[in-house]
């Protein structure tokens, strides 16, 4: 899932990070000290700061007597937290209301109420927004019955909507047992068209509720709804079935093969407020602060994507939601295609990954590499390569343990960066369907690849050492 601390439930991007657009200077910071707060920086230390600033460009620190600023989404949030307490700097009302957002997508909302209305107290304007906000902080604290959640497989694994620090399990806590749990194997039966037309008509009144000229275009494969502007309604149509087209590619997946039931709805939200009030009226409270998702139940599957507007600019909206589409439609179709058999951590967010780093910004090389979640990885592991650094496939297999787990994100997505760049395009996609008959991981991997796991796995350090001095800037074309 794309969760919000971030691609997304299991929702990066989700991330969920605001574009801060803050004009505070950092003006005479430097004369004077900040309270010492103890960090955990990044690289895995914990040392006490002096704290300057917290604004869009990050915390301004002094660490080890080196002041320096570290962006937001490479730090705790509870260290954003207790920085932005101490820190130096006026507390404006835009500032309150963008901390206030970021304390929401990061799941503190007691920080996100101070902020949130402390903005509105201090500047009328921000009231609405404010609201919407607050608004699903009372319905996620309301609702404490995970019954309803109990249902559904909401995978969220998309961070936050911004891609950058993304709390990709909307609703689901790290443990390998419920992470299983979420996938367990359940025989849903297809509605026949009568329903399915049944089904249509009253979601479109239920839409209507939120907000919105909601319609619907039926594709090949899609059930496409959306409450954005006619032509960007075809233009997001055209999205879906050019995804299912890459996915089935990649996966060597033919039409009659398994998938989902019927055809899949994917409903776009013009607005974050619509979204979340869906998300938690249909999906519970931890898809609410996602940056999207897909729900399924058993074979019965519903993917759910915000645009950013009025965060981001209009074309940094429109290339976040795609690549939440490609996230999150990833999950479902790895998990539903052949048999619905549990899968690790590792693969369903390592393909997630894979799938919307490759297919960001349609190809264009430069926009793709600079895709903030990739360059974080890339820079991650990197940066752990050249200290030899470099866990074992096996303990990584159930990470990310979820969405603020960074380094099991990055180590998911490189291994299937190496093993579709290494060897025949036909061995992935045969791993997958080996698991699928009910093989375990190992077994698959070794019959699909034909070499033992410790052999892959020292041809996978060389492969680490020499495209690390490269910073993973891989060739533009498979």
């Amino acid at each position: 899932m794309r969760n919000q601390s971030g691609r997304i439930l299991i929702i990066s991007f989700f991330t969920f990070a605001f574009a801060l657009a803050i004009p505070c200077a950092i003006g005479v910071q430097s004369l004077y000290a900040g309270e010492l707060v103890p960090v955990h920086l990044p690289g895995g230390l914990t040392l006490p700061c002096e704290v300057f600033k917290v604004s869009k460009d990050g915390v301004v620190l002094r660490v080890n007597d080196k002041q320096q600023t570290i962006p937001l989404d490479k730090l705790n949030p509870k260290d954003v937290a207790q920085c932005y307490k101490k820190a130096l700097n006026p507390k404006d009302a835009a500032l309150r209301f963008e901390m206030g957002s970021f304390f929401f997508t990061s799941k503190l909302f007691n920080e996100a109420e101070e902020e949130l209305n402390g903005a509105v107290s201090l500047d009328a304007k921000y009231k609405p927004k404010a609201a919407a906000l607050l608004s699903a902080i009372g319905a996620l604290k309301e609702m404490t019955d995970p019954a309803k959640d109990d249902k559904k497989r909401t995978a969220s694994t998309k961070k936050s909507g911004d891609g950058k620090d993304k709390d990709e399990d909307s609703g689901s806590d790290s443990s390998n047992e419920d992470f299983a749990a979420k996938f367990k194997r359940m025989d849903v039966p297809p509605r026949s068209a009568a329903e399915m037309k049944t089904f249509l008509d009253t979601q479109l009144e239920h839409l209507k509720e939120i907000g919105g000229p909601w319609r619907m275009i039926e594709t090949k494969h899609f059930y496409c709804f959306s409450n954005v502007k006619e032509d960007k309604h075809r233009l997001v149509a055209q999205w879906d079935e050019l995804f299912y087209n890459n996915l089935c590619d990649i996966l060597k997946h033919k039409e009659g093969d398994k998938l989902w039931n019927n055809k899949c709805p994917i409903y776009y939200f013009a607005g974050y407020g619509q979204f979340q009030r869906f998300a938690t009226e249909s999906d519970g409270p931890g898809a609410a602060y996602s940056g999207g998702y897909f729900s399924a139940h058993g074979r019965d599957v519903h993917i759910c994507i915000p645009f950013m507007n009025g965060r981001v600019n209009e074309s940094e909206a429109d290339r976040l939601a795609k690549n939440t589409l490609h996230h999150e439609g990833t999950h479902a179709f790895l998990q539903l295609t052949d048999e619905d058999v549990p899968l690790s951590r590792a693969l369903h967010e390592g393909m997630a990954q894979f799938i919307e780093f490759w297919y960001d910004s349609d190809g264009n090389l430069a926009l793709r590499l600079n895709n903030p979640e990739r360059r974080r990885n890339a820079e991650f592991i990197a940066e752990r390569t050249r200290t030899n650094n470099i866990p074992s496939w096996a303990e990584m297999k159930q990470r990310p343990m979820g969405g603020t787990d960074h380094e099991g994100y990055a180590w998911a997505w490189i291994k299937l960066e190496f093993l579709y760049r290494n060897f025949d395009k036909l061995c992935l996609p045969k791993m997958v369907h080996l698991i699928k008959s009910g093989k375990t991981e190992d077994e698959a991997l070794v019959a699909a690849f034909g070499h033992p796991i410790d052999k892959m796995e020292d041809f996978f350090r060389l492969w680490l050492k020499e495209h690390a001095k490269r910073g993973f800037k891989f060739e533009s074309k498979m």
